[in-house]
């Protein structure tokens, strides 16, 4: 499975992969909300994609939110969203990287 390499960071505490629906395609959670989180993702993406379109900066690929608790990585896989949150700042780069290969992964076979 993709996501499964999402568990073996340290610092990832839940990685998801949701439709642009909001429909979970599959997730690797540490909470029961599963369902609401990927609806939520959704929408955020979704939202975040509106308003790089709005100030002319063209359409969202990647986007990462900074909180007091860790960070929130999303990350746009053809029709899907791949959602990552982290405990901590973590070693964002690898957090990054393994994305960036998953999203790889996913248009790939998405594509095929």
């Amino acid at each position: 499975m993709i996501l499964q390499r999402f568990t073996e960071l340290d610092e990832v505490k839940n990685a998801i992969l949701v439709g642009k629906d909001g429909l979970i395609v599959a997730g690797v959670m540490h909470s029961e909300d599963e369902e609401m989180v990927g609806a939520v993702s959704a929408a955020a993406f979704g939202s975040i994609s509106n308003y790089t379109t709005q100030v002319n900066t063209g359409d969202a690929h990647q986007a990462m939110i900074e909180t007091k608790a860790g960070m929130i990585y999303m990350q746009e896989a053809d029709d899907l969203i791949l959602m990552v949150i982290t405990h901590g700042t973590g070693n964002p780069g690898r957090v990054r990287l393994e994305m960036k290969k998953a999203c790889r992964q996913l248009t790939q076979m998405i594509n095929s």
